[in-house]
């Protein structure tokens, strides 16, 4: 699974990485790299933000940078941080780097009068592996090798999946391909097996923090506070850190399954129609909600163990507390279970509304008169 373009070895090793908290990855990449035996296509598997599309661009860094040499005509190192190719590539603007989502518009879309176009993508399409293998049947331009990166390749239609099979088993010698995937199991195992598989996991919050002061310049408390909300997701943190909105989205979503939880049937089935209409135009969105919603419920049974230093949105301490305090273990770890199955369902394209309420319908119920954090004193007359 070698790469047959790069047989060079004892290049000099790699440093500069974007990429951080992922050191066993780096390290085999660069290692690879450095003995020519990098593979003609990875796959990336791991949390949403965890880093797997950051890790990609420094892949295509990597393979398109080349030494600088001193006067004496030896090079110490590839530096990622400071070579002109990698600039070019992290601003998205190197023509021989390619990143593929299921926004990304085909040739076929671009040639499609815009009345005509699919009002909502939900899947990358055959028309965008047609313009990659077309694209990687041609030469580098302005680097030494092509590279494509597939974001979301779980999102693949079974055609495109068919199709991609085919330049994996062919593979083009100037072209690398890289894929990127939540899980392995979430793709056909004949493209798993064809690609080098590299798995990213949560990153220790103290990496993040410790990244967030040095690196983002973030002060101490906030970085503390950002790390821990982040779950090991280092792309989250630096998101919220360069957007205040995202922290108070997030709270907004810690009271709202608070609301939902101690509300009643109406407001529940109310939830049901207004994320299930948001699915269709946002499907990421609403996964994202799903996945906010396990996040909230191990909060709530780290409450109810009474763990409190595993808390993740340790500021709701109380309210979660106070919810925990009516629930049995039993009903928690079912609703946990219910949003799972839920979650699959949308996954499967299952009809959003109704998959919603069943899962309302799931959730157990508490007490909102024993829940005194949920009411705010209103100082005006």
């Amino acid at each position: 699974m070698t790469d047959s373009a790069s047989p060079v070895t004892n290049r000099p090793p790699v440093v500069g990485w974007t990429t951080f908290g992922h050191t066993g990855a780096t390290r085999l990449l660069s290692k690879s790299y450095e003995t020519g035996r990098l593979a003609h296509a990875y796959l990336i598997t791991g949390p949403d933000k965890v880093g797997k599309r950051t890790l990609a661009l420094d892949i295509a860094c990597m393979v398109n940078s080349e030494p600088v040499v001193d006067m004496f005509g030896t090079a110490d190192n590839i530096d990622l941080s400071t070579s002109h190719q990698a600039e070019r590539i992290r601003r998205g603007i190197h023509s021989d780097v390619r990143v593929i989502d299921i926004d990304t518009e085909s040739e076929r879309d671009s040639n499609t009068p815009e009345g005509q176009r699919e009002p909502t993508r939900t899947r990358i399409r055959i028309n965008h592996i047609h313009d990659l293998i077309r694209d990687a049947s041609t030469t580098p331009f302005e680097g030494l090798m092509k590279v494509f990166i597939i974001d979301g390749a779980q999102l693949m239609s079974p055609d495109a999946a068919g199709a991609l099979l085919k330049t994996l088993e062919e593979p083009q010698e100037s072209a690398m391909l890289v894929l990127l995937a939540n899980t392995l199991e979430a793709l056909p195992e004949t493209i798993v097996s064809r690609c080098q598989r590299i798995e990213l996991r949560p990153v220790d919050p103290e990496v993040i923090k410790t990244e967030l002061v040095e690196r983002f310049e973030a002060d101490e408390a906030t970085a503390r506070s950002l790390s821990r909300l982040a779950r090991g997701c280092p792309g989250w943190a630096i998101d919220a850190l360069n957007d205040s909105t995202i922290v108070d989205g997030h709270n907004q979503a810690v009271l709202r399954f608070a609301e939902i939880v101690t509300g009643n049937v109406e407001e529940r089935f109310r939830y049901a129609r207004q994320t299930g209409g948001q699915f269709w135009r946002d499907r990421n969105a609403v996964l994202a909600e799903m996945q906010h919603w396990l996040e909230w419920w191990r909060d709530v049974a780290m409450m109810r163990h009474k763990l409190d230093e595993q808390v993740i949105n340790i500021e709701w301490a109380d309210l979660l507390g106070e919810i925990a305090g009516q629930l049995k273990n039993t009903q928690i770890s079912a609703a946990v279970t219910s949003i799972q199955d839920a979650t699959a369902a949308l996954e499967a394209n299952a009809v959003p509304q109704l998959t919603l309420a069943v899962l309302m319908l799931d959730l157990p119920w508490a007490d909102p008169a024993k829940v005194p954090s949920l009411t705010f004193d209103d100082d005006t007359e």
